[in-house]
C-alpha cells in the first residue's frame, strides 16, 4: 500500500516575454504589443495553493495596488468559506446544531446561491453537503498537517493506508445530511443567513457503545476558489486590465488576452490526469477573454491495493468517483469547464467527475450555450481514456487516448 498526492490542474504554456510589431491597419483584436513584457506577482497565502497574476508590465504603473486588491479579496472570501478557520462562515455553519440559523456575509450568501444553483442543475452530482464524507475520506486541511492525529471517533491515524469504517459511509451518505436543497437560506433585516435543516443529523454508535450524533457539514474548498476568480475578473477589469491571466492553482483562472500572439489567445496546456505516454499535458485549448474551471481525480489522491481514491466523493454512493465497490471503475477522471462564471463552472466540473458518460454528455449539450466543456472518460473494462469535447478550439496531444465530439 502506498500513498500519492498530487496537485495541479491547467497550465499556460507560453513565453513571459515578448516583442514584436503590429502592421498597420491590424484589427485591434489582432495586433501585438510591442515592446510587452509580462510581469507576475503570486503567493501562497490563500485556499492552499499558489496564486498568480500575470500582466504587461508596460501598461501598468499600479500594479502592486492591483495585487492588494486581487489578494484582500482573497483573503476576504476564503475568511468566509475556509473550514481550517473557526470563525468563518462555513465553520460556524457546520457547528451549529440543526435547526439553528447562522448569520453569513453577504459573499458567502452569493456563494450559497450559486452553489445551489449547480446543485438543482445537476440533480445534486454537485453537493457542497458532502462535507462529512470529504473529513471520512481524508481530504480537508487538517489531514494534510505534518502533526495530524485522529479528533474524531471516525478517523484512522493511518488515513491513507486504511479505508474508513462501512458504518460511517452509509452514515454519512444518508440523505438527512446531504440534502443541500434543505438548506434555507437568504437576505432580512438582520443580515444574511442560512439555517441548517432541523432533521440535518445522523447519530453513530461509537467503538465505547456511544450514539454519536453528526450534523450536515458544507465544504465550500473548490467554489470558493471559483467565487474568488469571479471577484478577481472584475477588479481586473475595473483597473483596465485588457491583457495577463488570474489564476488559483490552475483549478480556476481568469484569461484575458495575451499580448504576444496575434488575436490574444492564450495557448493552453491541460494536465494529463495518467502517466499515458510520460508527456505533462494531453490536451491544449486556445482562448481568451474567459473564465476556465478544472477538477479531476488526480488534484489529490491516494491509493490502497491499486485502487485510486480522490477529494471529489460521488453523494449517489458515498465513495470518492471511481472507487465504489458496487461500480465498475468507469468514470470521468478530469473535467475542465470553459465560460460561465468561474463559481459555477468549478461546481460544475466537479459534478461531471460524479455523472456517468451519457449523463455527463446530455448535460453539456444541454448546456452549451452557457459553458464548453473538455473532460475525460475512463473505461474500466477497456482500459481506455477517451477526451470528449465541444470546445470550439482546442487539440488533443496525447496520442494514446481516442477522442469525441460532443456533438
Amino acid at each position: 500500500m502506498r500513498k500519492k498526492l498530487a496537485a495541479s490542474a491547467v497550465m499556460l504554456a507560453g513565453l513571459l516575454m515578448f516583442s514584436a510589431c503590429a502592421g498597420a491597419g491590424e484589427e485591434e483584436d489582432d495586433r501585438v504589443l510591442t515592446e510587452a513584457t509580462l510581469a507576475a506577482m503570486d503567493d501562497y497565502d490563500h485556499f492552499g495553493t499558489m496564486t498568480r497574476w500575470v500582466y504587461v508590465r508596460e501598461q501598468t504603473s499600479d500594479a502592486s495596488a492591483i495585487w492588494d486588491r486581487l489578494t484582500q479579496s482573497s483573503e476576504s472570501v476564503e475568511s468566509h468559506v475556509s473550514s481550517e478557520r473557526t470563525e468563518s462562515d462555513i465553520s460556524r455553519f457546520n457547528a451549529a446544531k440543526a435547526g439553528e440559523r447562522v448569520a453569513i456575509a453577504e459573499e458567502t450568501y452569493r456563494m450559497l446561491v450559486a452553489a445551489r444553483t449547480v446543485y438543482e442543475e445537476t440533480d445534486g452530482k454537485y453537493n457542497p453537503a458532502t462535507g462529512l464524507l470529504v473529513d471520512l475520506w481524508g481530504f480537508t486541511p487538517r489531514h494534510r498537517k505534518a502533526n495530524y492525529k485522529p479528533e474524531t471517533d471516525y478517523d484512522r491515524a493511518l488515513y491513507a493506508e486504511e479505508l474508513p469504517a462501512e458504518k460511517y459511509i452509509t452514515a454519512f451518505s444518508s440523505e438527512a445530511v446531504l440534502d443541500f436543497s434543505a438548506v434555507e437560506m437568504g437576505q432580512d433585516g438582520d443580515g444574511c443567513y442560512a439555517v441548517k435543516p432541523e432533521t440535518a443529523f445522523v447519530t453513530v454508535e461509537n467503538a465505547a457503545g456511544e450514539a454519536i450524533e453528526y450534523t450536515m457539514q458544507l465544504n465550500f474548498s473548490g467554489i470558493g476558489k471559483g467565487y474568488s476568480a469571479d471577484c478577481a475578473q472584475e477588479i481586473l477589469r475595473d483597473a483596465g486590465q485588457e491583457y495577463g491571466y488570474y489564476s488559483l492553482g490552475g483549478s480556476s483562472m481568469v484569461l484575458l488576452a495575451d499580448p504576444t500572439r496575434q488575436g490574444g489567445v492564450w495557448e493552453i496546456g491541460v494536465n494529463a490526469p495518467r502517466n499515458l505516454s510520460g508527456k505533462t499535458s494531453y490536451a491544449s485549448i486556445r482562448a481568451r477573454d474567459i473564465v476556465l474551471s478544472t477538477s479531476g481525480d488526480y488534484e489529490q489522491y491516494y491509493e490502497i491495493d491499486d485502487r485510486r481514491y480522490c477529494h471529489i466523493v460521488d453523494p449517489a454512493t458515498g465513495y470518492p468517483i471511481g472507487a465504489s465497490p458496487v461500480q465498475d471503475g468507469s468514470h470521468v477522471v478530469c473535467a475542465t469547464v470553459v465560460g460561465g462564471r468561474a463559481a459555477e463552472g468549478d461546481a460544475r466540473a466537479t459534478a461531471l467527475c460524479c455523472m456517468g458518460l451519457d449523463e455527463a454528455l446530455n448535460y453539456c449539450r444541454a448546456n452549451a450555450d452557457v459553458f464548453r466543456v473538455l473532460l475525460v472518460w475512463y473505461d474500466a473494462a477497456e482500459d481506455t481514456y477517451t477526451a470528449y469535447s465541444n470546445l470550439e478550439d482546442w487539440t488533443l496531444t496525447e496520442s494514446v487516448m481516442q477522442t469525441e465530439e460532443i456533438a
